[in-house]
C-alpha cells in the first residue's frame, strides 16, 4: 500500500524532475557514449558561441579573424599565460588579443579581453558581483590567485566529464574593485582538434 501511495512520486522524480533540472539536450547527451560527446567547440556550444561575437572567433584562424576585423594593431610572439603567437587589436571599446600555440596553423585558442571588452553578457571593468549576476556562480572564486590577483573561473561545456570544454576568468586586484580582463582558453582545444582533423 505504501508502494502505490509513493509511486506518483518516484515517477515524477524519475522521469520528470530530471527534464526539469538538466534540460532536454542535457537528457539527450546521457544517452549518447563518450566517443560520441568527443565534438569539436563549435558543435559542442553552437547557439552559444555563434551568437556571442567573442566566443565565435575560437577556434578560428588567424586569418579569418584579420581578414574579419582587419590589420592587427600588434603581432608577435609572448609568454603571457604560456608560449603563444599573438594578434592584437586596440579598439575604443576595449582590447582583444588572440592566442594560439600553433606557429603554422594559428588557430585562436585564447582570447585575452581588455576593460571595456564583453564575453556573454559580462563586460571587463564589472565587479565580481555583476559578473556573478549574470553569469551565475562560478566554478571557482572569487579568490586570490597568481600575481596577487583575485579571479572568478566558470567553465563551460565539458569533455569526458573531466575537462571544460572552455574556461573563462575575470581577474581584478581586490574583491570589490572592477575587473581588469578577461582571459578565455579553448580548454579542450588539443583533445577536440587533433582528434577531429
Amino acid at each position: 500500500m505504501i508502494i502505490y501511495k509513493r509511486l506518483p512520486f518516484l515517477l515524477l522524480s524519475v522521469f520528470v524532475l530530471p527534464f526539469a533540472l538538466f534540460g532536454w539536450q542535457k537528457m539527450e547527451c546521457l544517452a549518447y557514449s563518450d566517443q560520441e560527446k568527443i565534438v569539436s567547440i563549435k558543435n559542442a556550444g553552437a547557439e552559444m558561441f555563434d551568437e556571442d561575437p567573442v566566443m565565435n572567433f575560437l577556434g578560428k584562424g588567424f586569418a579569418e579573424i584579420i581578414q574579419e576585423l582587419g590589420e592587427p594593431h600588434e603581432q608577435g610572439v609572448s609568454s603571457w599565460y604560456g608560449p603563444h603567437y599573438y594578434i592584437a587589436y586596440t579598439h575604443k571599446e576595449g582590447v582583444i588579443r588572440f592566442g594560439s600555440p600553433e606557429p603554422e596553423k594559428k588557430i585562436a585558442v585564447s582570447i585575452i579581453l581588455g576593460p571595456g571588452k564583453e564575453v556573454l553578457g559580462a563586460r571587463v571593468g564589472m565587479t565580481f558581483s555583476e559578473i556573478q549576476d549574470i553569469l551565475g556562480a562560478p566554478a571557482f572564486g572569487p579568490e586570490l590567485g597568481m600575481d596577487n590577483l583575485y579571479y572568478i573561473d566558470y567553465y563551460l561545456g565539458e569533455i569526458n566529464h573531466e575537462m571544460p570544454e572552455v574556461f573563462i576568468s575575470f581577474s581584478a586586484e581586490t574583491m570589490h574593485s572592477s575587473t581588469d580582463d578577461a582571459f578565455i582558453k579553448w580548454e579542450a582545444y588539443e583533445y577536440d582538434y587533433v582528434k577531429l582533423m
